[in-house]
This record gives structure tokens, C-alpha cells and sequence, in this order.
């Protein structure tokens, strides 16, 4: 029987996994946290998966047209054909082999006026509320950024079943990422699959394949520093993602792609949190796209659609200036008034909860700029003239709510009386895009000739992302990461 290591137990590695142990290998998980899941768990579980069993009116060709058009010409082509022609094999394989049973999402493509592109969403699928085994939730890592057992479609939709939420919470319901990691952890452990926790591997174990799923390099300063096209200040992802893998890869001679990309974010961070004993940064989503506020830099002044999607929002983030030779997008702050805050969450904060400390508060835009740093006269002058347009629903600088994913995430409305408040942004990712660099079935290639590496598989945000510096829609990471688990999995416990 063909022996498997996959090292990391994230979506790709689990889905590697079980893959491999279906094509008849022995496979063992090496995971180094001392429970399962990864930045998966921390995630909302979403995966875009185009052309599902959901969307009749999709097709691998509308898919293939908007990623080719979305990558700017910066993508793998081959792998974004692949990828497009079997995402929805991979989304009905995993609900034929797991409990995971997919439900699909609302979601706007994130650049659903480009060709191929889809307003109405349904590329976006979610885990349904699973319940497992008390064995499987006690192996899955916890996500303290998540506060309920809720899911994203009940968070698109007008209502909220409170009791329903207080059920799941009793039962040990799990939703999101956390839903998503428990489906291939069930599976994997009925089919027979080891998983070997606490252990942390530093060079490639003895097998006859192995399969780096470790995620990506953000938590590792260094690596950072060497690769990264900026400053990754919030880094949202697992605290072990200090490129191991990567590491692996690189000594046994594996050509490196995407190098200078990440799954960009903007991120805030509060005092004293933490995850597994490393800084926790909490990822700024809806919170940019509503009614009473904006986005301004150091200087006072916006640089950006606010309801633009994250990728592309921490990418601006990193933009550079010649002139000052700084970044001065870096920090960026978060401006919105009282209404605002009397009538939504802003991360863990409550619409009802006392002001924090960490949260910069003044009872004009004059006091609050003293706060935060920024030139009184512009901050008054920006929201001045954005207030002005946005009342007669116009953004005439930065076209906020024009675009269709603008519409979807958030509405655009002036700001009204103080006192107003301020939120510290920085530049963060849910993890970085580079690696090493593989074929259609996850096999590492060579630096030396471009030929696969023998036993050497890779998948998930170890690897180079098929995207390029692209991000297609919500779940942009994990569809190609299941997709493409699955097969390097396959491909590994075949002997391919």
C-alpha cells in the first residue's frame, strides 16, 4: 500500500487526505497545532466553486472568461482552465465523501461588471450547520473571531433565528470555517485516515508522497521582508503560518511563483488580543461599505472606494509614493458617526456596548483629528465633500456604489452629527499567494528544469496561487484550494 504524508490540516490538507486514502494509500496528517483546521477554521468557510449543481445558467466557459479577465493577464492559464472546467466536480465529490452538504450564497463576484463576471451570485458556497462527533470538535481548532454558530446566508438574509443560533450553540453546531474543517475531518478519520497532532516537521518525512499543505509564510517576519511587495502589519491568519512548507519546498528544489502577492486585507487589532499566544488582527468587511463613513489615510483625505473588496483594498494600502518615499496609506482610519455606531457591530463591538478605549472618539471632526493625527481642515473638507455627493448618492472621486459589489456589500449615505469616531486600519492578509509552483494534479516542479519534483505534491496557500494577484469572488481561496486538494491528493495516492 502507498504510504501519503500530507503535513497541515487546513481545508487542502484534509481534502488531500481523504483523497489519497480513497485512490487506496495509507495516509497520516501531520498537523503542528495541537488540534486541527488551520486559518480554514478561522475562516467564514466560504469557497467559490462557478458552474455548481446550483447554477444551471453557469457554465466553466462564463468562469473561464472572468478569471482570465480579472487576472489582468497575471495567471497561471493553464491551471485557471483546469480550475474552471472541474470546481464543480470538486464540490460534488465532497458532498458525496463528507457530511458537508453546500449551500449556495448571494454573493457578487467581486468584479461582476467584467466579462464572465456574475451579479447574482451562486458561485459562493457555504458548509450547511454540521453536527459531528463530540471526537471531531474536540480535534477542531477554536476561532475566536467568531461569536456564534451562524452562517453567511442567515447573515445575507433579512432575519436572524435567534433561537435557532442558541440550539446550535447547545448541540455544538459548527458553521463557517470551522463546519467546513469537521465535514473533512469526519470523513478522514472514518476512512481510516491517521491525524498526528503537536508534532511540527521542519524537512519532508519519509514516504513515498508527501503533500505540503502548511498554508502560507505571514506569520515569518523574515520571509515577509524577503518576498512580500510591503508591509504585512495584520496578518489574520493561523499563527503557525511561518512557512514551513515553504521552506521544505525550497531545499528540495522547487520553483517559486507569486512570491510577492497575499490574499491582502485591511485589519485592526485590539489591545491584548491574541490567538495561540500570537497577535490577533480582526479582518474590516461590511464595516467599510455603510452609510455614515469613510476611509482617509494620514493626510485626511479618502484613496479609495471603501466598499471596494478587501483583496484590493490592502493592496492600495501598499501603495507606494515616490515623492514623500513613503506609504502613506499606512495607517489608514476608519471615520463614522453617531448614528453609525448606535445602529451596527464594528468587530466584536456591540452597537450597545460602552466605547472602548481603543477607539478614537471626538465630539466634532476638529477634535477627532486632533485625535488620531490627521490635518483638522482636510478631515473637515473630505467629509465635507463626500457627505454632499453621497446624499444625492454620487461618489464622484472614487465611484463608491456604482459597482455591482459595491451595491451588494454595503450602501452609500453621508455622514450625519457627532460625535464621531475613529478605527486604526492596517495593512493585513488572510495569507500570503506564493510557493511553490505545481502542475494541474499538485505535482512540485523543478527550478532546475520545470519538471515535477517525484513524490512531492503541494496545495492550498503553500503553493503558488493559480489567481496571480487576482481575487474572483468571495471564497476565492478556498475553491481552488479544494479543487486543487483534491487532485494533488488523488494524484499522490495513485502514484501518479
Amino acid at each position: 500500500m502507498r504510504d501519503v504524508a500530507v503535513i497541515g490540516s487546513g481545508a487542502a490538507g484534509l481534502t488531500a487526505a481523504l483523497a489519497a486514502r480513497k485512490a487506496g494509500a495509507k495516509v497520516t496528517v501531520h498537523e503542528r497545532w495541537d488540534r486541527v483546521g488551520g486559518t480554514t477554521a478561522l475562516s467564514g468557510g466560504n469557497a467559490w466553486l462557478p458552474a455548481n449543481r446550483f447554477l444551471p445558467d453557469d457554465t466553466p466557459e462564463l468562469a473561464l472568461a472572468y478569471l482570465r479577465a480579472v487576472s489582468l493577464g497575471d495567471a497561471n492559464d493553464e491551471l485557471l482552465e483546469v480550475f474552471a472546467h472541474d470546481a464543480a466536480r470538486a464540490a460534488s465529490w465532497l458532498e458525496e465523501h463528507t457530511p458537508i452538504a453546500w449551500q449556495p450564497i448571494p454573493y457578487t463576484d467581486y468584479h461582476a461588471e467584467l466579462e464572465g463576471g456574475r451579479e447574482q451570485g451562486g458561485r459562493t458556497l457555504e458548509p450547511q450547520p454540521l453536527d459531528t462527533t463530540a471526537e471531531v470538535r474536540a480535534l477542531v481548532c477554536d476561532a475566536p473571531n467568531v461569536t456564534a454558530p451562524i452562517t453567511y446566508a442567515e447573515l445575507a438574509g433579512a432575519e436572524i433565528d435567534r433561537e435557532a443560533l442558541r440550539a446550535r450553540a447547545e448541540r455544538g453546531t459548527l458553521t463557517l470555517g470551522r463546519g467546513l474543517v469537521a465535514g473533512l475531518l469526519e470523513a478522514c478519520l472514518d476512512a481510516g485516515v491517521e491525524v498526528v497532532t503537536g508534532t511540527r516537521l521542519r524537512a519532508l518525512p519519509t514516504a513515498d508522497a508527501v503533500v505540503l499543505a502548511t498554508g502560507g509564510f505571514e506569520r515569518d517576519a523574515q520571509l515577509c521582508r524577503a518576498f512580500l511587495r510591503g508591509p504585512l502589519l495584520a496578518p489574520v491568519g493561523a499563527p503557525t503560518a511561518e512557512g514551513d512548507g515553504l521552506r521544505m519546498a525550497m531545499t528540495a528544489g522547487a520553483a517559486l511563483g507569486n512570491m510577492s502577492e497575499a490574499w491582502w486585507c485591511p485589519a485592526f487589532q485590539l489591545p491584548g488580543e491574541e490567538i495561540d499566544g500570537a497577535p490577533m488582527s480582526r479582518l474590516i468587511l461590511t464595516e467599510r461599505a455603510r452609510k455614515g463613513c469613510l476611509i482617509v489615510d494620514g493626510s485626511g483625505r479618502r484613496f479609495i472606494d471603501e466598499a471596494q473588496n478587501y483583496s484590493d483594498f490592502g493592496r492600495t494600502m501598499l501603495n507606494f509614493e515616490a515623492t514623500s518615499f513613503s506609504f502613506p496609506h499606512l495607517p489608514a482610519w476608519l471615520i463614522f458617526d453617531a448614528e453609525y455606531r448606535s445602529k451596527y457591530r464594528v468587530g466584536p463591538l456591540g452597537r450597545r456596548d460602552p466605547d472602548p478605549d481603543w477607539l478614537a472618539k471626538g465630539a466634532d471632526l476638529g477634535e477627532l483629528a486632533d485625535a488620531i493625527g490627521v490635518p483638522a481642515d482636510a478631515l473637515e473638507a473630505t467629509v465635507a465633500r463626500f457627505s454632499e455627493h453621497a446624499a444625492r448618492g454620487e461618489d464622484p472621486d472614487f465611484g463608491r456604489g456604482t459597482y455591482p459589489y459595491d451595491k451588494f456589500i454595503g450602501e452609500l449615505g453621508p455622514l450625519g452629527d457627532g460625535p464621531y469616531y475613529a478605527l486604526k486600519l492596517l495593512p493585513g492578509a488572510l495569507s500570503t499567494k506564493g510557493g511553490p509552483r505545481t502542475d494541474a494534479d499538485g505535482r512540485v516542479l523543478s527550478a532546475a528544469d520545470g519538471t515535477p519534483i517525484d513524490g512531492l505534491f503541494a496545495a492550498g496557500n503553500v503553493a503558488a496561487s493559480l489567481f496571480g494577484f487576482a481575487y474572483p469572488g468571495a471564497g476565492g481561496t478556498l475553491g481552488p484550494i479544494l479543487t486543487f486538494g483534491l487532485r494533488a491528493g488523488a494524484a499522490a495516492g495513485a502514484g501518479a
